[in-house]
């Protein structure tokens, strides 16, 4: 018996599919991070098993739905991705006979509508694939990664990876993000962010994202996205900022608002 588990939140727009790929598993469990669209409406025609949670944890999130999992093995998906056909058939004849405990899956990724194979997307690899026995826990906030005991294996096949989807959808994800990132940051005591941090962060990201991750020579798409990637990381530190500030930013608006009020409109 194989568990499929599913993280959603407002994917009302390409989650179908998502389920579609996936119909073939034996129980179908999806953990919502709180939609407020049609995503909870969609997946009730696929199942009934639907955790709901505000936990910005996206451990937390995946060691739920594991904990409700009855099937042998587990396998994750995300809403944007697609379990193609052949690596259904090879996942379906991996788990009749194999000594490994866990399996690596490569993704395929569409970025901006276009395939990409560049830096770190040439090999993409997610631990996805979990015989729930020897399965341990996940672990980190975000960029999460599976404990688990026994032997990795490595699948032939990919899965299809549909993000970077628009402009939109990659600041709103940015937005979430650099806010749980911000938060770790603050709470291991990063330093006071100050102008010259601010500069060697955009810097070093750029190179980063555009040298490192080789960005710069994946033609426009891969441009594209290592300014995203950069843009990304310079939010979560200004977000770091914000909340190094002795008193919120909200207050000090408050307090000019009273101010004017007060005096008749005078400022200063």
């Amino acid at each position: 018996m194989i568990s499929v588990i599913i993280l959603t939140k407002n994917e009302e727009d390409r989650l179908e599919t998502c389920f579609e790929s996936v119909k073939w598993a034996d129980e179908i469990i999806v953990v919502d991070g709180g939609s407020d669209d049609n995503t909870l409406g969609i997946a009730k025609k696929y199942t009934s098993k639907i955790i709901s949670t505000n936990d910005e944890d996206f451990s937390s999130r995946r060691n739920k739905g594991m904990e409700k999992a009855k099937g042998e093995w587990v396998l994750y998906v995300d809403s944007d991705e697609r379990i193609l056909c052949s690596l259904k058939n090879e996942i379906l004849s991996l788990i009749k006979d194999t000594d490994k405990s866990a399996f690596a899956i490569s993704r395929q990724n569409i970025i901006f509508g276009q395939e990409v194979s560049y830096g770190s997307y040439k090999k993409d690899w997610m631990i996805r694939l979990f015989k729930k026995t020897e399965f341990e826990t996940w672990i980190g906030k975000i960029h999460e990664y599976a404990k688990f005991k026994g032997k990795l294996g490595y699948t032939k096949n990919s899965l299809l990876h549909l993000t970077h989807r628009d402009l939109d959808q990659i600041v709103l994800k940015s937005l979430v993000w650099s806010r749980i990132d911000a938060k770790l940051r603050l709470e291991l005591n990063h330093p006071k962010m100050s102008g010259w941090r601010f500069l060697r962060i955009l810097f070093s990201e750029l190179f980063n994202q555009g040298i490192l991750r080789k960005g710069f020579f994946g033609g426009t798409v891969g441009v594209m996205d290592s300014l995203l990637q950069t843009f990304s990381m310079v939010m979560t530190y200004i977000r770091l900022w914000e909340m190094q500030q002795v008193k919120p930013l909200q207050k000090t608006y408050d307090e000019i608002d009273e101010q004017l009020i007060k005096n008749d409109f005078n400022y200063k």
